[in-house]
């Protein structure tokens, strides 16, 4: 089983909504220019798209697989920030929670928005949860499962953002059974 390396020493900080930050960002461009003046082109953080957006609005349909395995793609290189919840910088419970278009949740709190299943149940879209009271050192991990490396099921490919390597990750690791395989409500079965 991997190790867990220890999480960086940040001060928690107050982080605005998913929709605070779709309001501002109309006005985002125009003001990072300006802070550039003529010191030249500066890195951009992938611009917030509102599927992004917490889907607490009665009636909103959930993403497909392939929606959320296509959000996960458009966000992967974004910085690990622990408690971050924009572009700029995500955790691994705000990664997940952007991908499936739901408001956001940490990995002690995402079964208020997706169900338990088996590892054999297991598709694209789908999520692999560590919350803090079975994580050896408190802190809570999740990832988005992508599809299994290996015939016999001890290897998947996943999408996640993580301490570990800085930012957010499509990769291939061993297959974990602390993890708890988890669903999307309304998720697509077929």
């Amino acid at each position: 089983m991997p190790d867990f390396k220890e999480r960086r020493a940040v001060a928690p900080r107050t982080v605005m909504s998913f929709a605070s930050q779709l309001a501002g960002a109309a006005d985002a461009p125009t003001a990072r220019a300006a802070q550039r003046g003529s010191r030249g082109p500066t890195t951009r953080a992938p611009a917030l798209d509102p599927a992004d957006l917490a889907a607490a609005a009665a009636g909103v349909i959930a993403p497909s697989r392939q929606e959320i395995l296509d959000r996960a793609g458009k966000l992967l290189g974004v910085p690990y920030v622990w408690g971050g919840t924009t572009p700029r910088g995500l955790d691994c419970s705000s990664y997940v929670s952007r991908v499936w278009g739901v408001s956001r949740q940490t990995t002690d709190t995402l079964s208020k928005v997706a169900d338990d299943i088996s590892k054999d149940e297991l598709r694209a879209g789908d999520a692999m949860n560590l919350p803090t009271w079975n994580d050896p050192h408190g802190y809570g991990h999740v990832r988005l499962f992508d599809r299994w490396a290996d015939p016999a099921r001890t290897k998947m490919w996943v999408y996640e953002e993580t301490a570990d390597t800085g930012n957010s990750v499509h990769r291939m690791i061993p297959y974990d059974p602390r993890y708890q395989p988890m669903r999307l409500r309304s998720l697509d079965t077929v």
